[in-house]
């Protein structure tokens, strides 16, 4: 059983690593649709899912938050696509792995929780790896530049979805989550699309295609097998599971884009990894991600 479960969690990596590289075959099609048409195909699915299977009606004290995280969700996936199109693959999976950094600064600053040293050391350490890959001499007219900062933006919305997650979760099931959550994110976006006039249909029958896969692959494939592996180990070993996506992410650019990773985002690279891990490891409670 337990190498089953290894190889269901090595699929999930693998599928939800596919996100940031399935969106670079999508370059003519904005952040905010790519956005909006992955929520739009995940959603459809959760949703025929949920028809055959029927779930509980949801907490009716639970509407905000769930607003909340909707419309949170919807602005992550846009400034990770913005990353995705403005730096390299290997910058924007690893400053959007970086949301437990912020989770831990509104818990502890914003909710007066306390936490053990060593996650504060792993916060210490994964904040040099961000400023070593970001720069400290940041500029907004670098568009390579103004993509991490998109990255960053990315992982504190994410980290705001996963404490509102926190109330919702209590009392609402997995499919009943996010079911709701990919619907309330979807309308934000098609309501953002439509004021700034984007071409929300103007697509060709490839661009459909990769949308598509974007929606099933790392959305409802990665994050199911994730679901379904959280019964057999522990939430640990599940939320540390998506720390790998940098790695097969930038792998998987560099042999199809031939896209190198410097020494400086690897060192950084590096940090970030080691000190999000501390951080998830000895936290109090471990948080699955419902971004990819």
């Amino acid at each position: 059983m337990k190498t089953k479960i290894n190889i269901i969690l090595v699929l999930a990596l693998f599928a939800v690593s596919t996100s940031s590289i399935i969106a670079r075959f999508l370059p003519d099609v904005s952040s905010i649709v790519i956005s909006l048409w992955r929520l739009v195909f995940a959603s459809v699915a959760v949703w025929l899912y949920s028809f055959i299977k029927p779930q509980n009606k949801i907490n009716k004290q639970n509407l905000i938050p769930f607003i909340l995280s909707g419309f949170f969700l919807g602005l992550h996936f846009v400034c990770f696509y913005q990353a995705v199109k403005l730096t390299s693959i290997a910058n924007a999976t690893l400053l959007g792995i970086t949301a437990p950094m912020f989770t831990l600064l509104i818990e502890r600053f914003v909710l007066k929780r306390k936490f053990k040293q060593i996650v504060i050391i792993g916060f210490i350490v994964a904040l040099v790896g961000t400023i070593i890959i970001t720069g400290l001499n940041f500029s907004l007219t670098d568009v390579s530049e103004l993509g991490k900062l998109y990255g960053l933006s990315a992982a504190l919305c994410i980290a705001l979805v996963y404490l509102l997650a926190n109330k919702i979760r209590t009392n609402t099931s997995t499919v009943s989550y996010t079911r709701l959550l990919y619907l309330i994110a979807a309308l934000f976006l098609f309501v953002i699309a439509s004021t700034n006039g984007e071409n929300i249909f103007a697509l060709n029958k490839s661009d459909y295609l990769w949308l598509l896969a974007l929606g099933l692959i790392p959305t409802i494939l990665g994050h199911s097998l994730l679901y379904y592996g959280i019964k057999f180990t522990s939430p640990t070993i599940i939320a540390s599971v998506p720390l790998g996506e940098p790695v097969i992410a930038s792998i998987l650019a560099w042999m199809i884009f031939l896209e190198k990773v410097p020494f400086i985002t690897l060192a950084g690279g590096v940090l970030i990894l080691f000190g999000v891990y501390l951080i998830i490891v000895n936290s109090p409670r471990s948080h699955l991600g419902e971004n990819y």
